[in-house]
């Protein structure tokens, strides 16, 4: 997976929603036990995940769902090998 390039992706086009969106991104990658540069698919989906909830409060369920649905898109040109083992695509 290319996780720097994930996490890239994300903060490209989530951060200029709102600047406080940065810090959580980063607190979420810490919260699962990786870095922007090493993240396994399996970290990915629980960032997702708790990057959602977090989404909430700045966006709303909407925005947030939104979002979800952009960064499940992301992960899975970051790691398709993945999508394809698990069958999820």
């Amino acid at each position: 997976m290319d996780s720097k390039g994930f996490v890239s992706e994300i903060e490209a086009k989530m951060v200029p929603i709102a600047p406080i969106v940065e810090f959580a991104i980063r607190k979420q990658i810490a919260e699962v036990g990786a870095t922007k540069e090493l993240m396994n698919p399996q970290q990915a989906v629980l960032f997702i995940k708790n990057l959602t909830e977090a989404l909430e409060l700045f966006l709303g369920e909407k925005g947030a769902k939104e979002n979800q649905k952009f960064m499940t898109s992301t992960l899975r040109k970051y790691a398709p090998d993945y999508f394809e083992e698990k069958s999820l695509i």
